[in-house]
């Protein structure tokens, strides 16, 4: 019974251990998305704004503006994958920190606290509800239809 109650005293060291970890994780992994997204916005609105400010060379060709749409396109596309990257690693450190908080007994009712849990029952799935990442890439493929629409209208 001693070694049935010290596996047990152990295992809850080794999830006070990795609890902070995980936490961390979905921190960063979050913040990642959220700078990925600002830059790749930042760089995506200074090319609008330098293309509306600079005049056109008197002879702009349909080759130039074909490199400069498929360089835009895949500068986007390179931060869309590196965003859902994020996002699904981010994911999972979420489900991860989520079971070390079941395992630790944060959501059982009266465990922490008399009557009620100490994290709130929602908490375990409101994650699934998240449309953040959604957001971040609807803004750079707003910014590059800008950019494409700048690019093409221009004389």
């Amino acid at each position: 019974m001693q070694e049935l109650h010290s596996l047990g005293e152990e295992r809850l060291e080794v999830l006070k251990i990795l609890y902070p970890w995980y936490k961390e994780e979905v921190f960063r992994r979050r913040e990642q998305m959220m700078r990925l997204t600002a830059f790749a916005s930042a760089f995506l609105v200074l090319l609008l704004v330098t293309m509306l400010a600079v005049p056109s060379a008197a002879h702009s060709d349909v080759t130039g503006a074909l490199f400069a749409i498929t360089g835009v396109a895949l500068f986007t596309a390179i931060f869309a994958y590196l965003i859902l990257q994020q996002r699904d690693r981010h994911r999972m450190a979420k489900q991860a920190l989520i079971e070390i908080e079941r395992a630790m007994g944060l959501y059982e009712e009266g465990l922490y606290a008399t009557g009620k849990s100490l994290y709130p029952e929602e908490w375990q799935t409101a994650w699934h509800a998240d449309r953040s990442v959604i957001v971040y890439l609807t803004v750079l493929a707003a910014l590059t239809v800008l950019v494409v629409a700048a690019v093409l209208l221009r004389p």
